[in-house]
């Protein structure tokens, strides 16, 4: 790159784009510098720069932390005991209508294990702003299934 002969007859924008090549070309030297550097001194078996830690005196200002013995360990993730069957239920929708996601409604039998369906019910909202959801299969009663009989029942909060 050969200097022009007179800056003073360069226009603004000249300018701007010699500077902009004189920075370019001035990075890429110094990072060759740095490199050169680095490479002088790996020949010379120098140490590089020193690793400096941290004093500690920073531990002081935080809360001491409990001992492993001390610490209990936590629940863990809570499983329902009962296995829940999933069922997609659908509804009949005019034309033009959304989709907006399923309603659950859980149901329990009592046979002689426990039998859990979850219903996952259709929502749709219609062009005209009424919502429909699916219906439930015939002799579903509440939230326990068809075969009632023996009298014991109790809910589940999922």
């Amino acid at each position: 790159m050969s200097a022009p002969d007179n800056l003073d007859d360069l226009s603004s924008t000249q300018l701007r784009e010699l500077v902009l090549k004189l920075f370019v070309k001035l990075t890429e030297q110094d990072r060759t510098i740095s490199e050169l550097r680095l490479e002088i001194a790996r020949l010379k078996g120098l140490k590089g720069p020193p690793a400096i830690k941290p004093s500690g005196m920073d531990k002081g200002t935080e809360p001491a932390k409990r001992d492993q013995q001390q610490m209990r360990p936590g629940r863990g993730k809570i499983r329902p005991r009962v296995s829940v069957e999933d069922r997609i239920l659908s509804a009949a929708v005019p034309a033009g209508s959304r989709f907006k996601g399923y309603v659950s409604y859980l149901v329990q039998d009592l046979v002689l294990s426990v039998h859990a369906i979850r219903y996952r019910r259709e929502r749709w909202v219609t062009p005209d702003g009424q919502t429909i959801i699916a219906s439930l299969p015939t002799g579903t009663d509440g939230h326990f299934g068809p075969e009632e009989g023996v009298g014991l029942w109790f809910l589940v909060d999922w």
